[in-house]
């Protein structure tokens, strides 16, 4: 009678010895357990077999011709496909040293010649129970892998809808910069993907870190929502008045992401957008603002974003200024490095030009 799994399947013992009466006596118990046998009297034979269908236990001779039991063990082992699958060594020989080095190379278990067909069926029996329940426990861990990483990404998808939702409030406040946000985000992804193949920034930055600044870089100009429309559509040069209006928006935009983070604590977005949003007007000399801050000790974040948020400005039209070409644009940025800008990011910057998006 047959013995079948919790899969409904008949388990496949694969038996591997160079002596036939050993195959003989071993596939009867093997069939008398309920389970299917499947004989191979080499290696050679046996890798047919399993290439064939894959065993669910096997039962290996040590000492074979061409290719000995442990050898092939070793084999067995290396692969991904067969690592898995118990093998139980069967030999005379039953020293300390030769259980130590089968047990070394990967097997279960011994069984020792001749053979008692109770301690077979025990161990067989043992072995098999022990791989069904692993197989169980790593398709159950798949499975809670799948689940977790699908409410992970649904929860990320929402994080990055609150802060699309919040983007879009700014390109509606501010018509003149149509794409504006959109190019910005392709440029600091593309920026920081350049840059991780520098000695300098490896360490600093992860696929992580390249998918957050996508996403977190559309928010630079929030604060822009507290600033007058007739400030931000007016013609022409501002006011010094004006000017210290708009420049209120770096840490107005600050102060709405960290309120939104406040309720929203488990976004991985809002840290890096806060940083890039109070950030993204500093300058590597420290003439930009807030004052205060320059070269490194501004985020590396912002400082990204510092260089795509204006090469982008420069090539489009905006109420005060006609669009620059991207020749002017790029010269503009080179004349910058090492006073407005990062210049180990120009240098980057520089050497993917041919890839940015612009106005």
């Amino acid at each position: 009678m047959e013995t079948k799994d919790k899969s409904g399947t008949v388990p496949q013992i694969l038996i591997v010895d160079d002596v036939d009466a050993n195959l003989m006596i071993l596939e009867n118990i093997i069939q008398e357990m309920g389970y299917l046998p499947r004989c191979a009297a080499n290696a050679a034979d046996a890798a047919a077999l399993i290439a064939e269908s894959l065993p669910q236990l096997i039962l290996l001779d040590v000492f074979m011709p061409e290719m000995d039991g442990y050898e092939f063990c070793e084999r067995l082992k290396d692969s991904p496909i067969t690592r898995d699958i118990p093998i139980i060594f069967i030999s005379a020989a039953d020293s300390s040293e030769d259980k130590v080095r089968g047990f070394k190379l990967g097997a279960v278990d011994y069984i020792g010649k001749p053979f008692e067909v109770t301690e077979v069926t025990m161990r067989v029996k043992n072995h098999l129970k022990l791989y069904e329940m692993q197989q169980e426990l790593e398709l159950s861990n798949r499975r809670l892998h799948s689940v977790i990483s699908s409410q992970a990404r649904r929860s990320e998808d929402e994080q990055k809808n609150i802060l699309y939702a919040l983007a879009a409030v700014t390109e509606g406040k501010d018509r003149d910069t149509k794409n504006h946000l959109e190019n910005v985000a392709f440029n600091c992804r593309l920026l920081a993907q350049s840059l991780q193949f520098s000695p300098e920034f490896t360490e600093d930055i992860s696929e992580s870190f390249i998918d957050t600044i996508e996403v977190a870089s559309r928010l630079h100009d929030i604060g822009k929502i507290q600033t007058p429309c007739d400030i931000l559509t007016k013609q022409g040069p501002l006011e010094e008045e004006e000017m210290q209006i708009v420049k209120r928006h770096v840490n107005q935009g600050a102060a709405i992401l960290e309120r939104v983070y406040e309720n929203t604590p488990g976004n991985s977005f809002l840290p890096m957008a806060i940083e890039i949003a109070r950030y993204h007007h500093a300058r590597w000399d420290g003439s930009g603002y807030p004052k205060d801050i320059c070269g490194k000790d501004i985020p590396l974040s912002a400082r990204i974003t510092i260089i795509a948020d204006i090469f982008d400005t420069l090539t489009g039209e905006r109420c005060y200024k006609s669009a620059y070409s991207k020749e002017e644009s790029l010269k503009i940025i080179g004349e910058g490095s090492g006073t407005f800008f990062d210049p180990e990011i120009v240098d980057v910057f520089m050497k993917v030009e041919k890839q940015l998006r612009h106005s």
